[in-house]
C-alpha cells in the first residue's frame, strides 16, 4: 500500500506563495526527502589492517632468531665443559723404585708411576709415567745377551716385555695419557748415539718379521754419560744404542 507524506500534503493545501516557500522549505528539506539509510553501508577503513600487518611480520621475526641462538650456544658450552671430567687426572703420587743388577719384572696399574732401574755400574732406567696404563699391566725390564741386533752396538742389550693380563702374549702398548714412557740409557761417554728398537711385527703374507727403528735422544748428558729417550709406545722387543741414522 502507497502511503503519501504527511508534511508534503500539508505544505500543499495550507499555504501558497512566499509564505509557502519560506515555511515549507525547511520541512520540506526534512520531510519530504526519500532518502532511505542503506541497511549495509560498504566497510569503512578502519586502524585494525594496518595493526595486522604490522603485528605479523613483527613478532614471527622477532621470536625464531632469539630462542635458536640461544640454545645451540648453551648446549656447546655444556658438552665443552663436560669433556674434560672424562679425562683420567693425576693423583699425584710418588712413583714405585724397583731396583735390580739384571731383570726386574712386577704388575703396574693407572697410578703410582714407576721408575725400573736397571744395572750394577751403569744403570739403565725406564719410567713409567702415572696414568699411562689403563688396566694393570705386567712388565719386564732385563739384561738380555741373546737379544738381536742391528750390528752396530754401543753397550748393553735390553729387552722390555709388557703384557696385558689375562693374555699371556707380550704386546706393545702405547701411553694412555699421552706422556711417553721415558728411557734413560748409559753411553759410556760416547756421543751422537740413537737407540735402536727392535719388535716384531706381522709382514703382507702375515708372517712374523723383526724391523728396526732408531730413534733420537731427546736430551743427553755428557758429564753423567747418559741419554734420555721417549717413547710414545712401550715396545714389545730388544733395544741397544747404535751409531745407525735415525729412521724417517
Amino acid at each position: 500500500m502507497h502511503t503519501t507524506k504527511r508534511w508534503p500534503l500539508f505544505c500543499a493545501l495550507s499555504f501558497s506563495g512566499a509564505l509557502s516557500v519560506a515555511f515549507c522549505a525547511p520541512l520540506a528539506a526534512v520531510g519530504c526527502s526519500d532518502a532511505t539509510p542503506t541497511a549495509d553501508p560498504p566497510p569503512q577503513p578502519t586502524g585494525e589492517p594496518t595493526a595486522t600487518a604490522t603485528s605479523v611480520p613483527t613478532a614471527a621475526p622477532t621470536a625464531a632468531p632469539t630462542a635458536e641462538p640461544t640454545a645451540a650456544p648453551s648446549a656447546s658450552a655444556s658438552a665443552t665443559a663436560e669433556a674434560p671430567a672424562d679425562r683420567p687426572k693425576s693423583a699425584g703420587r710418588p712413583p714405585v723404585l724397583l731396583a735390580d743388577p739384571k731383570s726386574i719384572t712386577d704388575t703396574f696399574g693407572f697410578s703410582p708411576g714407576a721408575k725400573l732401574e736397571l744395572g750394577d755400574k751403569e744403570i739403565a732406567t725406564l719410567r713409567i709415567p702415572e696414568g699411562a696404563f689403563t688396566v694393570a699391566t705386567n712388565v719386564t725390564f732385563a739384561l738380555d745377551t741373546k737379544c738381536k741386533t742391528t750390528g752396530l752396538v754401543f753397550g748393553k742389550l735390553y729387552k722390555i716385555t709388557p703384557a696385558i693380563p689375562p693374555a699371556s702374549t707380550p704386546a706393545s702398548v702405547t701411553s694412555n695419557n699421552g706422556a711417553p714412557f721415558a728411557l734413560t740409557m748409559p753411553t759410556g761417554k760416547k756421543k751422537d748415539l740413537n737407540l735402536a728398537i727392535g719388535t716384531f711385527v706381522k709382514d703382507a703374507k702375515g708372517n712374523d718379521t723383526f724391523q728396526w727403528k732408531i730413534v733420537a735422544a731427546k736430551k743427553s748428558d755428557d758429564a753423567a754419560g747418559t741419554a734420555e729417550f721417549h717413547l710414545e709406545t712401550l715396545p714389545d722387543g730388544c733395544l741397544h744404542l747404535t751409531n745407525k741414522a735415525v729412521s724417517p
